[in-house]
């Protein structure tokens, strides 16, 4: 099973550690591709196993062949090297976002028809088996219908964060295309995507969002926003709720809770990191830890490619995060939080605004939206 890296710096170095000690002898690396090769962080790794490295994707293919590729790139690169890994006869697995649009998402999942080979979307929580189990019970009628479900994320960010791979953080478009950069496209996607994912369905679909209002707000020095506060409806007629942020004073890891029926789901990243299951007869369900392994979907794309498969979470498994992503860039303004409102933070060398966490925390309990907890400090910002 031969594997080749597009990307091998910053998420992409997981991957490098993980291929150049395989837990499968069959797997091997054969070959990086990365234009900024030298200022990868397991550059030195990477060489000492005498693996070659290429500047483009062309290069790679004109020697070598792959049957996996593995793309850890900006997301505007998504579309045009997954399908160049297709037309090379290589799978895919590519790392979220799908695409900063729902045209490039098509695009992808165009080719993979025309070159009947699949494109596996790296939500990690997808591939996970804690996920895919509730998501069992979930399709099997066990917990009942959905009522609503809620995540909250604080991850404070500091200016390098913005400034990585030539400042693309944070952009709404680069090189004259949409990029759509933000704290819910990307860092913290995995959790937004989640909850469409668990209503999907089908085991490898996803629910899509009908209905969409909310908040969005830009505290850092960029065009995109860093916080936003979202009320979704999906098509079964489900409640989600997302609130997120890189503003805040404080950091909050995922936690989520979702109704049904017949059961309460609820997971804290901070507190156990297990899923669990309240149902209204008492029980109780563990459902396990879904950052027990990160690569699993690394592991499941060799299995599904072996097996002659498709694995759980591909373009169109993805998309409707996309089209939620594209929904929100067209129908919700961003409004500048008040620079009286923003503190240094000097330990992150970074901002945050002043009473922020707190009104994450308030609007989250009750399901509001961040302006409806604090209009002061929300609802007179410039748009």
């Amino acid at each position: 099973m031969k594997i080749v890296l597009v990307g091998a710096g910053g998420y992409g170095s997981g991957y490098v550690k993980r291929l150049l000690i395989p837990q499968d002898p069959q797997v091997v690396l054969e070959g990086i591709v990365d234009p900024y090769f030298s200022s990868c962080a397991t550059k030195n790794e990477i060489e000492a196993a005498g693996i070659p490295v290429y500047e483009t994707m062309d290069g790679f293919y004109a020697e070598h062949g792959a049957d996996l590729a593995v793309i850890c790139t900006p997301p505007f690169l998504h579309r045009e090297q997954s399908i160049c890994a297709l037309r090379n006869g290589s799978y895919v697995l590519c790392e979220k976002p799908v695409a900063p649009t729902v045209t490039e998402a098509n695009a992808m999942a165009q080719a993979e028809e025309e070159y009947g080979k699949w494109i596996a979307i790296g939500y990690q929580w997808s591939f996970s088996e804690a996920i895919r189990e509730l998501k069992k019970d979930i399709l099997a009628e066990r917990l009942g219908n959905a009522v609503f479900l809620k995540t909250i994320i604080s991850w404070p960010r500091n200016r390098a964060y913005y400034a990585r791979g030539g400042g693309w953080g944070g952009k709404m478009f680069w090189n004259g295309a949409p990029l759509l950069d933000s704290v819910v496209s990307n860092a913290c996607a995995h959790y937004l995507h989640n909850m469409l994912f668990l209503l999907g369905d089908r085991m490898n679909r996803s629910a899509r969002v009908t209905e969409l209002s909310g908040d969005c707000f830009r505290a850092n020095a960029i065009e995109n926003f860093d916080t936003c506060s979202l009320k979704l409806r999906t098509e079964q007629g489900a409640e989600l709720y997302f609130l997120a942020s890189h503003a805040a004073r404080k950091a909050l890891n995922p936690e989520f809770e979702y109704v049904f029926e017949r059961a309460t789901v609820t997971f804290s990243e901070d507190n156990g990191s297990l899923i669990r299951a309240s149902f209204a007869d008492g029980s109780e369900k563990i459902y396990g830890d879904p950052f027990a392994d990160s690569f699993e979907k690394l592991r499941a794309c060799i299995a599904a490619i072996r097996n002659g498969e498709a694995p759980i979470c591909t373009v169109r498994t993805a998309t409707p995060h996309t089209e939620v992503i594209q929904q929100i860039w067209k129908e919700l303004p961003i409004v500048t939080v008040p620079a009286e409102m923003i503190q240094e933070n000097p330990t992150l060398d970074g901002i945050y605004v002043e009473g922020l966490f707190e009104s994450m925390l308030e609007a989250y309990t009750d399901r509001k939206l961040l302006s409806q907890v604090d209009s002061t400090l929300f609802g007179n910002g410039v748009k």
